[in-house]
């Protein structure tokens, strides 16, 4: 498997170099400017993203961009297909059975005829070359526009690949045009590039902020791919299989789960894997971070080293995050603290020579791969007995945000409902929809779910796909931060809330469907319903129309 998988990323880089000279000119810097254009979730495109911004393709691509093409407006397209010198449409095979939407998107991604484009399938379920075939015959269009098409099965993806592309993507010295063999040898010579694991009991929905960031351009010089590992209390022989992949371990905690509990404190969370990932990777390769606390000042810091000492005995940093690390500037902040760990890293890919463990697990002691301490890594001076239980409490990442460019005064009824003892007493946050995107990330981050919430008192329902729509830009952003099945929207005060009008209004603002879970419409009288129940007012039954919204709302948001 990982020689088939090899063997196609050796063929998609054959017609990188094939077109390079034919682009760039034979007297020309080599390398394309890529750009990965797909309709699929950024976490989908991720595999291929770090493939391509890998040493083995550093002589093929100069400048790699990924683009989702239902993202971009239409507007932007001629200037991002003018900058770029080679186009990947990247696709799955659920998109081409559904209908002809793929096929049409080829002819426009090479508009200047048969440009530098590529079409590359994965998830089939099949990936042979009678396969490919199959797919040229019914989609001709492939074939008239792209220069070629790979298809990549999950089993090709998930192999171990990445151990066996030095030797099938090495590629031959060519004196004559590189001028001189020692010339390309410091190109092809980088640094150490980590396999990562994220290793947490929290789900991977917690840490995606740092998925992303660990695999985007800024560290592909430390980086080669980024693996969640979960970790359950029966779950050891998962966590030794997914610990066997990695060369560097990012243990990871969020406030949010509760207590900061890592080692040495009752109900402790990590004593075992702490050990364990610094036994396997060497205390440098390991580190740990605390995310969603409100205060990540030295001293904090130096109390959680100071009563829990393991961390300071098995790891080579502690990285404390907060909410405004993560939406200040972009995540500036988050970036520099996790940049500056890679950047101080050793050499060494494992533990030095006079260290009795012979890169296999389990042999000698724990205490024999300990190596000598530099003052940064030192625990800490001894402090005074402080206890983390006395800090402000953090929101629950289960609170529900709120959107809206109305004020809340607008919808209390849908505040109070949420926050009642029927809803279970849910944390709401409100945010006003002002173009202040630093404001809304702020409330974002501290949100599982997102309500999208507008009146039709004041008119027309122009949410998005119109002129002078009201949230097109920030359903957008809401989605992609909470994920499209963590987000809704909420129209009240209609006099009409059928089915009809609610199918009128996703055919018109297709929008709506793509970017979140479900809409929501409710009529003067219905929101008046559930606003008496929540406060108690009275205990006549509600209608069935009413109960059943209220009931998929409770659906969509546990």
């Amino acid at each position: 498997m990982e020689e088939i998988m090899c063997q196609k990323l050796k063929q998609m880089r054959k017609i990188m170099e094939k077109t390079s000279e034919t682009t760039t000119g034979k007297n020309s810097s080599p390398g394309h400017n890529v750009v990965i254009v797909s309709a699929l979730e950024e976490k989908d495109v991720q595999w291929l993203y770090r493939i391509l911004s890998s040493r083995h393709f550093q002589e093929q691509v100069q400048n790699l961009k990924s683009v989702s093409i239902t993202k971009t407006k239409e507007k932007n397209w001629e200037k991002l297909m003018g900058e770029s010198t080679f186009c990947i449409y990247l696709s799955n095979e659920n998109e081409w059975v559904q209908g002809a939407a793929a096929s049409q998107r080829i002819k426009p991604l090479s508009a200047r005829g048969k440009r530098n484009l590529v079409v590359v399938i994965d998830e089939v379920k099949i990936s042979n070359e009678e396969q490919k075939t199959q797919i040229l015959q019914v989609f001709p269009d492939i074939e008239k526009y792209a220069l070629g098409l790979l298809l990549f099965s999950r089993m090709e993806k998930e192999s171990d690949y990445e151990r066996f592309l030095t030797n099938f993507l090495q590629p031959r010295p060519d004196i004559n045009r590189r001028g001189s063999q020692a010339a390309i040898a410091p190109k092809v010579m980088l640094g150490i590039r980590y396999k990562v694991g994220i290793f947490s009991r929290s789900a991977d929905r917690e840490y995606s902020w740092m998925m992303t960031l660990l695999a985007s351009e800024l560290f592909r010089d430390h980086v080669l791919s980024v693996r969640p590992c979960f970790i359950s209390n029966n779950g050891k022989q998962r966590f030794n299989e997914d610990l066997s992949h990695c060369t560097f371990g990012i243990l990871y905690h969020t406030k949010n789960f509760g207590r900061v509990n890592i080692t040495d404190v009752r109900e402790s969370l990590y004593d075992e894997e702490i050990q364990d990932l610094s036994m396997t990777l060497g205390k440098k390769n390991v580190i740990v971070v605390i995310d969603d606390l409100e205060d990540t000042s030295d001293q904090v810091k130096s109390r959680i080293l100071q009563t829990q000492p393991k961390i300071a005995q098995c790891a080579k940093d502690l990285v404390l995050i907060s909410y405004e690390d993560k939406a200040d500037n972009m995540g500036h902040s988050a970036k520099s603290k996790l940049l500056k760990c890679f950047l101080s890293l050793p050499d060494d890919r494992y533990p030095p020579e006079n260290s009795r463990y012979e890169n296999n697990r389990g042999v000698g002691p724990y205490s024999s791969i300990e190596r000598p301490r530099s003052p940064s890594s030192m625990a800490p001076p001894e402090l005074p007995p402080s206890s983390m239980t006395h800090a402000t409490p953090t929101p629950s990442r289960s609170a529900i945000g709120i959107f809206s460019r109305l004020e809340e005064a607008d919808y209390l009824w849908l505040r109070r409902w949420l926050t009642s003892e029927d809803f279970g007493h849910k944390d709401v946050l409100c945010c006003k929809v002002s173009g202040n995107d630093e404001e809304m990330q702020k409330v974002a981050f501290r949100s599982k779910f997102g309500i999208l919430y507008h009146s039709g008192k004041n008119g027309k329902i122009r949410l998005t796909d119109a002129v002078g729509s009201l949230y097109q830009e920030e359903l957008e952003k809401l989605s992609a931060k909470l994920g499209k099945k963590r987000m809704m929207v909420v129209v009240d005060d209609l006099d009409d809330s059928g089915d009809k009008l609610k199918q009128k209004i996703l055919e018109k603002q297709p929008s709506l469907g793509r970017l979140a879970a479900e809409i929501f419409l409710f009529t003067a009288a219905e929101k008046k319903e559930i606003d008496h129940q929540s406060q108690g007012k009275h205990h006549s039954k509600m209608s069935k129309s009413t109960s059943n919204k209220i009931s998929s709302i409770k659906k969509c948001l546990t």
